[in-house]
């Protein structure tokens, strides 16, 4: 039986929901988690625990939360808990966030809630491909889950809401946009020549040492007011791969920032836990609370 959260590996469903809380009542959280433990399917939803919550981890010593310093990036402490919900029925999403939602709400306080799909399969709003550079086969894992130790089945979470200007994209040609990307919107290849903001040099892996890696697993999303963008998640052991590439990103060595932040920006950012899984359910066992 897998050790860690199916969800995090799979294949991304056509809809999803990402519901976020924050503590609100500390009394009763191993009661409050133990009965998510009972509920929540590790195959349908990711589960990623943050912020004030990881107080009661302690042995969780690969969650550092990296502050920036950044006017393109709010270094305020993300969600207290995450859940992303994966099914391809949005009304069965509905039901699912909803009962998890009333099984939460003794310790837990719903802060947003946040619908994505799969556009063009696996294409942004912005209509470039998502999820280029991903490891692939036996490369994911090593990637997106711990292998050894107290850890063993859990990963790092990163889930970032970015918030796109339509009428930039709108307004620009597709020369403007692919200079941002670095990528042709026709077929996805890299183009030659492109200015140092360009996204894949940015966020490319091979410029750090190790590797920086991650497994994306981005959706779009949208509200009903018309505004839209990319929930951008990405797994790894650890919070180095990210904090790396999105310091590049925000040019925070050469004052460079990334071409994509011309047509979109940051709203929040969680930094998030995974727990690992034992007879397929959540393993609370690092669990330090009453």
């Amino acid at each position: 039986m897998k050790k860690y959260q199916v969800g995090i590996v799979e294949d991304k469903t056509s809809s999803a929901m990402f519901i976020l809380f924050k503590l609100r009542n500390e009394d009763n959280i191993r009661t409050t988690l133990t009965a998510l433990q009972n509920d929540v399917d590790v195959k349908n939803a990711v589960v990623g625990f943050g912020n004030q919550l990881m107080k009661y981890f302690p042995k969780v010593e690969s969650y550092q939360p990296h502050k920036f310093n950044s006017p393109l990036m709010n270094d305020e402490v993300g969600c207290d808990l995450a859940i992303w919900l994966k099914n391809e029925d949005k009304g069965k999403l509905f039901h699912q966030a909803t009962r998890l939602k009333n099984i939460l709400a003794t310790s837990f306080e719903l802060n947003n809630t946040i619908s994505a799909y799969a556009y063009r399969e696996k294409f942004d709003l912005s209509d470039f491909e998502d999820g280029i550079e991903n490891p692939q086969g036996e490369e994911i894992l090593p990637v997106a889950i711990v292998a050894d130790g107290e850890l063993a089945g859990s990963s790092c979470w990163v889930l970032q809401q970015w918030l796109h200007d339509f009428n930039w994209l709108n307004s620009n040609n597709q020369t403007s946009k692919e200079a941002c990307i670095g990528r042709s919107m026709d077929d996805s290849h890299q183009l030659d020549n492109l200015p140092d903001s360009a996204h894949v040099k940015k966020a490319a892996k091979e410029n750090f040492t190790p590797e920086a890696d991650l497994l994306r697993k981005s959706m779009p999303w949208s509200d009903d007011n018309l505004n839209g963008g990319l929930m951008f998640s990405c797994f790894s052991v650890s919070f180095r791969s990210f904090n790396l590439q999105m310091a590049s990103m925000l040019g925070i060595d050469d004052g460079i920032r990334d071409g994509v932040f011309n047509f979109s920006k940051i709203l929040n950012t969680n930094y998030l836990w995974c727990p690992p899984v034992v007879d397929g359910r959540l393993d609370l066992s690092l669990l330090a609370a009453k």
